[in-house]
């Protein structure tokens, strides 16, 4: 695989404060850390565990609301935990490509990428709830959107899968015809989705897509969710996303980054 311009996305994303990353795990290591096994014994105080499930609740059905100016959307999710998935457990589903469709089954959601879903709709609402409960606030104001990680990866073997989410709000008046994504080359693949329909997929080496989006939209909430696949080292990317109307970038609220 080879690194394509990785100084220019470093900077670009250096202050992206991305949830998880902190290590690579191999098959079968414990990923529970010291504290996450502490807050374990937490649990039998039920004023502590309903308080929990109160804040998720709220942060997970406060972004059915539109954002308060009135904007188009609050921003990216990004969600990178890093945890290398064996990618060769499954004879239906062989990987021997760099951006294979077939990873995107290996993601670790439980809900396979939508591959093969019988109800897409729905298992598409629960990967959206799998990655706000993990990362429940934007990292990123929308607009431009550059993604750059160093990885290490036993090529076709293991991945890692990189989730970006956005929530995002259209009126019913508008011209749903105006509106499209558009992202530049990625290592080593994406799968895009919006409200449940696969839009699309990008390899290793393609030079970039655009998608016009009349036809998945609805008045109100709509989500875009990518799923960014790493199946090598050295690095993994998306350069240049971004939604456009009538040909215009969408730029909207900006979004301070957690706790600040």
């Amino acid at each position: 695989m080879r690194p394509l311009f990785p100084i220019l996305c470093l900077l670009a994303c250096a202050d992206y404060n991305i949830r998880g990353k902190a290590k690579h795990m191999e098959a079968g290591e414990d990923t529970a850390n010291p504290s996450d096994t502490d807050d374990t014994d937490d649990t039998d105080d039920t004023d502590d565990t309903d308080d929990t499930d109160d804040t998720d609740d709220t942060n997970i059905e406060d972004t059915d609301d539109p954002p308060p100016d009135g904007g188009f959307s609050l921003g990216w999710h990004i969600l990178d935990e890093g945890v290398l998935v064996d990618t060769t457990t499954d004879p239906d589903h062989y990987v021997d490509h760099h951006g294979d469709f077939d990873l995107y089954w290996y993601e670790p959601s439980g809900l396979h990428g939508l591959v093969d879903s019988p109800d897409p709709g729905a298992d598409f609402e629960e990967l959206r709830t799998y990655v706000l409960d993990r990362v429940p606030d934007p990292m990123e104001g929308i607009g431009l959107l550059h993604y750059y990680r160093d990885s290490v990866v036993d090529t076709y073997n293991r991945a890692t899968f990189t989730y970006v989410l956005c929530d995002f709000w259209v009126e019913s008046g508008e011209d749903f015809a105006a509106y499209e994504l558009t992202t530049g080359p990625v290592d080593d693949g994406i799968k895009v989705m919006v409200n449940g329909v696969t839009m699309g997929h990008l390899k290793l080496d393609d030079p970039g897509d655009t998608w016009n989006l009349e036809s998945v939209l609805s008045p109100g909430r709509n989500t875009l969710v990518v799923l960014l696949v790493d199946d090598s080292e050295r690095n993994k990317f998306i350069q240049d996303m971004a939604f456009y109307r009538a040909g215009e970038m969408v730029t909207g609220t900006e979004v301070p980054p957690p706790g600040g």
